[in-house]
């Protein structure tokens, strides 16, 4: 009877232990269902303020397309002016404290100076139109360029309407922009009086208002100036370009050189001039 009993209380005992231990289970079921219900709800929670946060910082497709615009034209005018300082550092003499009307390249006080009278439609001006800059670039301040406009008449209308729009170019942005924008002429030009196919591209490369530009070119501002110089040309007996006259500043000497001479015959005759004047000044020391 007794040992019925006791064995009645071990299982007693048994089942309760078990019943204990299938409660702990279940609740720590529960608290581990209820600790990541929670942190996936935190995490849902931060999910959805990041998107709403997204959203606000995304652009409209209009207002993309705009950013876009925007970007590529800061881009291109970023490269544009890159490319016309690496031109305007093409003519590091070109100085802008040049006399009025006058478009000089080199030291203005140069003893001698080459007058060049040229056409921007002529092709034998553009073969020799590096000769007279590489002669300055070397000269040490002893020589300078001085341009002329003589557009040909079998040139025009492109000749005369590139000159004008050079001297526009050059009252809006000075004295070197003047010279990029011949070599620009010349390099896009077709030649021969077919002109370029976009002249305000060219004024706007080297920097100048396009519109400031064009009311200069049709008011003819500078009408007066190339006819001047064509007068001057004429009155040389200069009929066809490139044309350049050796002036020693120091003595008033002038020699007249036709074509695209080479730079060794322009030299040939800046050494006979000194020479020239050395004599002269010996003969005058020994009278």
């Amino acid at each position: 009877m007794a040992a019925e009993k006791k064995s009645t209380n071990l299982m007693n005992v048994f089942i309760c232990l078990i019943l204990t231990f299938l409660v702990a289970i279940i609740g720590f079921s529960m608290y581990l269902t209820i600790t990541t219900t929670s942190n996936l709800s935190s995490e849902i929670s931060n999910l959805r303020d990041e998107v709403k946060e997204t959203a606000k910082a995304q652009l409209t497709p209009q207002q993309f397309q705009s950013a876009v615009a925007e970007s590529l034209e800061a881009l291109a005018e970023k490269k544009q002016q890159e490319n016309l300082e690496a031109k305007l550092a093409q003519y590091p003499l070109a100085s802008e404290d040049v006399p009025e009307g006058k478009n000089i390249y080199g030291n203005i006080n140069a003893r001698f100076t080459m007058v060049e009278f040229s056409d921007l439609e002529c092709p034998f001006c553009k073969r020799f139109h590096d000769t007279p800059k590489k002669i300055v670039e070397a000269s040490k301040g002893m020589v300078n360029w001085q341009w002329k406009h003589l557009p040909l008449d079998f040139h025009n209308p492109a000749a005369k309407r590139q000159s004008i729009a050079a001297e526009c170019v050059r009252e809006q942005k000075g004295n070197k922009a003047f010279w990029v924008f011949l070599d620009d002429v010349f390099n896009k030009s077709r030649g021969n009086g077919q002109g370029v196919e976009d002249l305000a591209s060219l004024v706007a490369g080297v920097g100048a208002n396009v519109t400031e530009a064009q009311k200069c070119i049709s008011n003819g501002s500078y009408n007066d100036k190339i006819a001047e110089d064509i007068k001057q040309a004429t009155n040389n007996g200069i009929n066809g370009t490139p044309a350049t006259f050796i002036v020693d500043n120091s003595t008033g000497r002038t020699q007249l050189l036709g074509g695209a001479q080479p730079p060794q015959a322009i030299m040939a005759v800046i050494k006979r001039m000194i020479a020239e004047q050395e004599e002269q000044d010996a003969t005058e020391a020994s009278e």
